[in-house]
């Protein structure tokens, strides 16, 4: 009895200390000597992907939907959801879990309301969807990166042109002339695509102090947490709707990062009170480019020579079209506001904003330098069309 005992002393810890290692899948056959070899056996031994009943991982073959689907939803532990909201995930293999990434919208179906698990997935799809399950779902969490080419192959209104150019930013994926957007990828690109979605993490908080000279920041995580990242040249850094240098974001920002595994901040993304800068941006945006964000505050300034070269040209043929004359047109342009006084102004201010489309009330409060007007009149063009996304996302205590 005494014995018995001892040996039930001695096999049931040993018994509950082998559940609970790690497990080494067996060695696919064909996967010996390819490139992603260790990609494919991380993947394996941590029962993200599978091989095939005949012991084959084929890793040229192109992985589907499903399967690209059901791998992250591993990856990322996610609960299995059964409120389908695809009509062709109920019966599919382990479809709930793919179905809990839908419900985190980081995956999305056909019109006919279907996912079509089966079907090939594209480079564009995979990393649209990575690049969600990293939390950049939205505006206040995306930087936008459309005026920046990313690939000779992606052009200005391909559909995914945000979440790719942010993955080749954060090295998600090479940094190469081209992308083939709408090619299959092979299970073995996704074992290395997930395996190293698997070293990056996102979180929320506030910077509390940066160390330009060690090159460190301190983050207060929202819950509580403290902690210290590194960053360098490469941190692709957005605030509000512009790119800035990680020294410019306010420690009233709300900020939303993602880090590497050695805590190498990779992508930082903050929102706050809108800046002077923050409007000359995006008043040059609604310019279509005509006036660059520095123009638009030396114009505020009175320097209406910036309107020799950029309208002169154009603005003439505007006025010509109000009925002014040549030496009305001439003495605007000159700015001679004593011989033309308010009317002339006024004229002038016309005409910028017919050209530019900017509003009359903006055009009117930039040509007096009056950047308080600006922002009131912005609420409805510029804050209602960017801010309120940001209070909505709730990234503005």
């Amino acid at each position: 009895m005494v014995f018995r005992k001892l040996i039930s002393r001695l096999i049931i810890p040993l018994i509950l200390l082998l559940s609970v290692l790690p497990v080494n899948a067996e060695e696919p056959t064909d996967i010996s000597n390819h490139w992603a070899q260790d990609y494919i056996l991380s993947m394996l031994n941590n029962e993200i992907m599978e091989v095939y009943p005949d012991g084959t991982f084929k890793p040229e073959k192109a992985i589907s939907r499903g399967e690209f689907a059901l791998a992250l939803a591993k990856q990322m532990n996610l609960i299995p959801d059964n409120n389908f909201k695809f009509t062709d995930l109920a019966d599919y293999p382990e479809g709930n879990l793919i179905n809990a990434l839908a419900g985190k919208e980081i995956i999305g179906g056909y019109p006919d309301n279907t996912f079509r698990p089966d079907k090939a997935i594209t480079r564009a799809e995979a990393i649209s969807i990575l690049i969600k399950s990293l939390g950049i779902t939205d505006n206040a969490s995306t930087i936008d990166l459309t005026d920046k080419l990313s690939f000779k192959d992606i052009p200005a209104g391909h559909w995914a042109i945000k979440q790719i150019g942010i993955a080749k930013e954060i090295e998600l994926i090479e940094k190469e002339e081209y992308f083939n957007p709408g090619e299959t990828i092979s299970r073995a690109e996704a074992a290395k695509l997930i395996s190293k979605l698997a070293t990056f993490s996102s979180s929320t908080g506030y910077i509390t102090d940066i160390y330009p000279t060690s090159k460190k920041v301190s983050m207060n995580l929202l819950n509580g947490e403290r902690k210290v990242y590194d960053f360098n040249e490469k941190t692709l850094v957005g605030r509000n709707n512009r790119l800035v240098p990680l020294e410019e974001i306010l420690k009233t920002d709300k900020v939303f990062f993602i880090a590497d595994q050695d805590n190498n901040l990779k992508y930082v993304k903050a929102y706050g009170v809108i800046t002077e800068e923050d409007l000359a941006v995006e008043i040059s945006t609604l310019t279509n480019g005509i006036f660059a964000s520095e123009e638009i505050k030396e114009l505020s300034t009175g320097n209406y020579d910036l309107l020799i070269p950029k309208l002169q040209t154009t603005a003439r043929e505007q006025l010509r079209k109000q009925g002014l004359s040549e030496e009305e047109i001439n003495a605007l342009i000159s700015t001679d506001w004593i011989e033309l006084e308010e009317l002339g102004k006024a004229r002038l201010a016309e005409a910028i904003a017919i050209q530019t489309g900017l509003s009359l009330d903006i055009t009117r409060s930039l040509l007096n330098g009056d950047w308080e007007k600006v922002k009131n009149y912005g609420q409805i063009e510029l804050i209602q069309r960017l801010v309120q996304v940001v209070l909505n996302a709730d990234l503005i205590s």
